[in-house]
């Protein structure tokens, strides 16, 4: 089996992409901002063009599975951590555009309308038709990263004017973002039937049967899906007792100087 997925529409995206973002951020980005941002790109250049795009595409569910968690919970973040606010402003000169990013980010929209995307392409009708026809499976990678960015917001967005809740309520809103993945994960782990047939016709192609190789795509979602919010609540949980810390001081004991 090739283990390399080279789809040129897929190569030359990144590569504008790239050098869109390198011409737009001159002497804006924090190489720190740059280091993020690319780290987002390679991530998705691994899923899209990597062996698990192969094995996503031709063989096995649980793969496909690793592949929608990195468009979700890797790429997303990265890129919000990577883009400077100024790149995104000119969004608030749009007509109705200051509007519209304040209600797509208030976190009750950014948790359900992504929610409700993964939900619906994990249907089997939809799974099965991003499987079958290659126009299907583009829009389903890209309503995925779209909304992936949209999931984020609340946690990364950098742009102040559409801002971000408290930490307590991050912390609580990245609790409620486990809830989606655990309930699409479930009747994939649990269910008694193959799902999606397309991967019961290329089984011999993978060392797991169908139904087993469902049950792990299932865990891969119930399990690696929440331990990506576990990891980002911890560094929201730490940059919010850090600047408690700072906002209090040091403590001096009485009668000191």
């Amino acid at each position: 089996m090739n283990l390399w997925h080279w789809h040129p529409s897929v190569v030359l995206g990144l590569a504008a992409l790239s050098a869109g973002y390198l011409l737009l951020t001159r002497r804006r980005a924090h190489p720190r901002q740059i280091v993020a941002f690319f780290g987002g790109v390679a991530a998705l250049a691994a899923a899209l063009l990597g062996p698990i795009a192969e094995w996503a595409e031709h063989v096995a569910l649980s793969a496909h599975m690793l592949q929608h968690l990195i468009l979700t919970l890797v790429v997303p973040p990265l890129w919000l951590a990577g883009t400077p606010a100024g790149l995104l402003r000119p969004l608030l000169r749009l007509r109705g555009g200051h509007a519209a990013g304040r209600i797509l980010t208030h976190p009750g929209v950014a948790l359900a309308l992504p929610a409700l995307v993964l939900g619906a392409w994990h249907r089997p009708v939809f799974f099965e038709a991003a499987l079958r026809i290659e126009a299907v499976h583009i829009l389903e990678h890209l309503t995925l990263l779209g909304t992936g960015l949209l999931a984020w917001w609340p946690i990364a967005g950098p742009l102040p004017e559409w801002p971000r809740p408290a930490p307590p309520a991050r912390l609580l809103y990245l609790f409620l973002s486990t809830i989606p993945m655990m309930a699409v994960a479930t009747p994939i782990t649990l269910g008694e039937g193959i799902l999606y047939p397309f991967y019961a016709q290329v089984a011999a192609a993978w060392p797991l049967s169908p139904r087993a190789d469902q049950e792990l795509a299932g865990v891969i979602m119930w399990v690696i899906g929440p331990i990506g919010y576990v990891i980002a609540g911890t560094v929201v949980f730490f940059r919010w007792a850090s600047l408690e810390e700072a906002d209090t001081g040091p403590v001096v004991a009485p009668g000191s100087r």
